[in-house]
């Protein structure tokens, strides 16, 4: 069973893992390719592009509208822009091995 929020993964994690999976890779060349995969995705979404990765899930940018907030310290009302976000939407494979 797994415990969601217990302890996060991190690049440095991700990494490692990789580099276990392929020895002949080196943990340094493995980084490499970490960070390209991720600069890689940050840019298809920088220009609207969709990212599916099967069996895990989809990436995608929306945009949020305007709204207004509220500062928690003074409880004054606090004008929030539209903005972009990025959404995941987990695959079903992926929510049904989680439970």
């Amino acid at each position: 069973m797994y415990r969601i929020g217990v302890q996060t993964m991190v690049k440095h994690d991700l990494t490692n893992a990789l580099a276990k999976a392929f020895p002949g890779i080196t943990k340094q060349d493995m980084l490499t390719v970490v960070d390209t995969l991720f600069e890689s995705m940050a840019k298809a979404l920088m220009r609207g592009e969709a990212i599916d990765l099967r069996g895990l899930g989809r990436f995608k940018i929306k945009q949020r509208g305007a709204t207004t907030g509220r500062n928690p310290r003074t409880k004054k009302p606090v004008y929030i822009p539209k903005r972009w976000a990025v959404h995941f939407k987990p695959a079903e494979s992926l929510t049904k091995r989680i439970n």
